[in-house]
């Protein structure tokens, strides 16, 4: 669709201003701010003047940090954000940001858990001191918890064949710590004890565990709610690295598709070579670029002419690993020849034309984000704990620019040495088994 800048006839702009004006001032860039408090909590601020703030508080209290005895604290830990607190009860909580009109919500993933709320200007000092009463002082009232059961049987029970397909990857890669699911499971519902979260909590709730990141405001806000924090003492971190072992997860669950993650060990995310794999994932490809389009990438070609199927180059990265790979759904009847035909591409270098068009697709992704502010304090929290530092959206652009078609053929290269590792779920009869690709 052609842009409403054009209906206008250029001659006519020429023809009515045709007087002295001041030409408009430059339009200065936002700038990152970041900083390590003397507690070790890492904050950062990325103001760009948005009427709505989002701030998000991150802790390193992920699934990859829950002791094998007792999996799945993550996930009850995420969906009991909002319960009652010794400041706050549940209600209070929910009435007083209904009555501002803020929005909160806490995510996950193998890492770090974030909560992050939404406020206008207006009403941000009212938002950040509900968001201090969630995350402080949580008491998880066992009541409470048995009344939130029904929300974990849910998540479970929504959950796409793809996730399931990505989780059980993740177990065979790495089998512990980045291999613990990110939900938690059927027979573990309800046994989760507040004692048991209360102690999760009290060990990874702590300040030098801690990113605080502004989108829309100044670092003084980051700064200032760090400070108000009632968190636990600082705790000694223990060195939790986890090896990648390769490996295959099958689960049947019938149906008239078959979706399998395939992946090669990828590169943490404090080496340049993360970014280069990044790029090697959007030059597989990620789907038709146009509704109702041809794929013409080199995973499509490479599947073939098999009718409906859906594939896409994935690359996640964390502090001491990362998977690089392939999300496959195809019909079950054709998933033989599919995933042999994925699992040899991936160990095949790929083309300067699909690596150019993977470089254009990553900064577009890259800088869409930075537009969702939740997306960029997520990101920006993410990045300060595995670093202690953070890139703006246009830094990162920058650093994807100077990338050669030799980097990401290297880190494709440097991958293609590794294990292959296989999560399937689905109708699995006609999927290979990982010895057989």
């Amino acid at each position: 669709m052609s842009s409403k800048s054009l209906a206008t006839p250029f001659i006519r702009h020429v023809t009515s201003r045709g007087y002295a004006q001041t030409a408009p001032a430059a339009k200065k860039e936002p700038k990152l701010q970041t900083s390590v408090l003397p507690n070790k909590t890492f904050v950062a601020a990325f103001n760009n003047g948005s009427p709505v703030t989002r701030v998000t508080i991150a802790f390193k209290a992920g699934s990859r940090y829950e002791p094998q005895t007792e999996l799945g604290l993550a996930h009850v830990l995420r969906s009991a954000a909002g319960l009652s607190t010794k400041n706050s009860s549940a209600y209070i909580i929910r009435r007083q940001l209904n009555q501002i009109g803020a929005s909160f919500t806490a995510s996950g993933d193998r890492e770090f858990v974030y909560y992050t709320v939404e406020a206008t200007q207006d009403n941000l000092k009212t938002a950040l001191e509900y968001l201090n009463k969630i995350v402080s002082n949580q008491e998880f009232r066992p009541w409470e918890l048995t009344d939130n059961l029904p929300r974990l049987r849910y998540d479970i029970a929504a959950l796409p064949p793809q996730v399931r397909a990505v989780d059980l990857l993740h177990k065979a890669a790495f089998r512990r710590g980045l291999g613990n699911s990110l939900f938690i499971a059927p027979k573990k519902i309800g046994k989760i004890s507040s004692e048991s979260l209360q102690h999760f909590a009290s060990n990874n709730l702590v300040p030098n565990r801690c990113a605080i990141t502004v989108y829309g405001e100044s670092q003084d806000t980051a700064c200032l709610l760090a400070d108000s924090l009632q968190l636990s003492s600082l705790v000694q971190e223990s060195k939790n690295d986890t090896t990648y072992y390769g490996g295959e997860l099958r689960k049947e669950m019938g149906g008239d598709l078959a979706h399998v993650a395939l992946a090669l060990q990828g590169a943490p995310a404090s080496i340049p070579q993360s970014l280069a794999l990044a790029v090697a994932a959007k030059a597989l490809g990620c789907g038709p670029v146009t509704k109702w389009g041809a794929n013409n990438s080199p995973v499509a070609k490479a599947v073939g002419n098999i009718g409906p199927f859906a594939a896409a180059g994935f690359n996640v990265s964390y502090s001491d690993s990362g998977l690089f790979g392939v999300m496959l759904s195809v019909p079950k009847d054709e998933a033989n020849a599919a995933v042999k035909a994925v699992s040899n591409l991936l160990k095949q270098p790929l083309n300067a034309d699909a690596i150019k068009a993977g470089m254009n697709q990553l900064k577009l992704q890259v800088l869409a984000e930075a537009e969702d502010g939740t997306c960029m304090t997520e990101s920006l929290a993410a990045q300060g704990l595995h670093n202690g530092t953070a890139k703006s959206p246009l830094d990162i652009v920058r650093e994807i620019d100077q990338l050669s078609t030799n980097d990401v053929a290297q880190a494709m290269s440097n991958a293609s040495r590794s294990k292959l590792s296989m999560g399937s779920a689905g109708n699995l009869v006609f999927v290979p088994f990982l010895d057989e690709l």
